[in-house]
């Protein structure tokens, strides 16, 4: 366990200490204006969450106040000193204990490992500034597609791909959103999931990990009502799917393998390429279990894509795993 006292940052040489909610709800200039401070941070303690230092006796909890020059100071947390001599950092604003230990690495909901750091304490100035350069191209990338897929994608009629890309992107993590809600259900990782995915978790966990390199990512379950599922069973791309494996379901085979969506639309911009976990036929209905991971392929030319691919890559988006169930009617 890692004591959170006497922490001082050595960018802002104060002990501040940035919570996922504090640089969750920064601008871009507001991170941009601090990053060098958060990945300071991130090397040396971590990135806790606000409930990681709620009854913690190792943080003060630093209420909101204005300075005399009319500043504006929002609450946060600072490392309490211990009261050894040089130790400490010396302050003087008002303040209430808080806060715990926190067991490194800490990781946060969405599976990102913020003490996986790429720069090793021999990194040389080299490793440093072109860490800072793809740092800063991966921010610049999730910012701009961020503001694009947000902004055309609704008159697009693109709410699913809007949905799955803000999941992705909310610094925060997938966690309490409200299109998982409506839609289906959230599961911490794939040994969460029910005994009806247990045939398949093998092939699950094997997906993840050549995607993500982990396989403790959450996933989402979107059920046979939600908007995404009736739009993927009445596709031309499942429909191709069925026909071609057509003797088979009628046999009683299930049948898995893969398909992708084409052409720009909601269901290629949220998916893309998917894995067919299951098919099999129900009566006049071929009931279809489909699995994707929100991932961008690295040697993809798409300028799009690139820039998914360069967010990802920098810690940027969340890695999660998407189950789609649907039902596909027989003509």
């Amino acid at each position: 366990m890692a004591s959170l006292r006497n922490f001082i940052n050595a960018i802002t040489n104060d002990n501040k200490i940035y919570t996922a909610e504090d640089i969750g709800s920064m601008s871009g200039d507001e991170f941009m204006e601090n990053e060098k401070a958060i990945d300071y941070q991130v090397a040396n303690l971590g990135i806790p969450r606000e409930s990681d230092l709620a009854s913690s006796s190792d943080v003060v909890y630093v209420q909101a106040y204005t300075r005399d020059d009319g500043t504006e100071v929002k609450a946060h947390y600072r490392s309490k000193p211990d009261g050894v001599g040089g130790n400490n950092y010396e302050y003087s604003e008002t303040s209430t204990d808080a806060s715990a230990n926190i067991e490194q690495p800490t990781v946060l909901e969405g599976g990102i490992t913020y003490n996986d750091y790429p720069i090793n304490k021999n990194a040389g100035i080299r490793n440093y500034l072109d860490h800072n350069i793809n740092s800063v191209a991966g921010s610049f990338s999730e910012q701009m597609l961020n503001w694009g897929v947000n902004a055309l994608g609704y008159p697009l009629n693109q709410n699913d791909a809007v949905a799955l890309w803000n999941m992705a992107s909310n610094p925060t993590g997938i966690y309490n959103n409200d299109y998982i809600r409506k839609n289906g259900t959230l599961y911490n990782d794939v040994d969460s999931l029910t005994s009806e995915y247990t045939p398949y978790k093998t092939k699950i966990k094997n997906k993840i990990k050549s995607q993500f390199g982990d396989v403790n990512v959450p996933g989402v379950v979107l059920h046979e009502n939600s908007n995404v599922s009736n739009v993927i069973a009445h596709s031309e791309e499942l429909g191709n799917f069925i026909r071609n494996n057509y003797a088979d379901l009628k046999s009683g085979k299930e049948v898995s393998g893969s398909f992708r969506f084409n052409g720009f639309t909601n269901l290629h911009n949220a998916f893309g390429s998917v894995d067919v976990l299951s098919a099999k036929t129900r009566g006049n209905y071929v009931d279809v279990t489909l699995l994707d991971t929100y991932d961008f392929n690295k040697n993809d030319k798409n300028l799009f894509v690139k820039m998914g691919r360069s967010a990802q890559e920098t810690g940027k988006l969340n890695p999660y795993f998407t189950i789609v169930k649907c039902r596909y009617k027989l003509k």
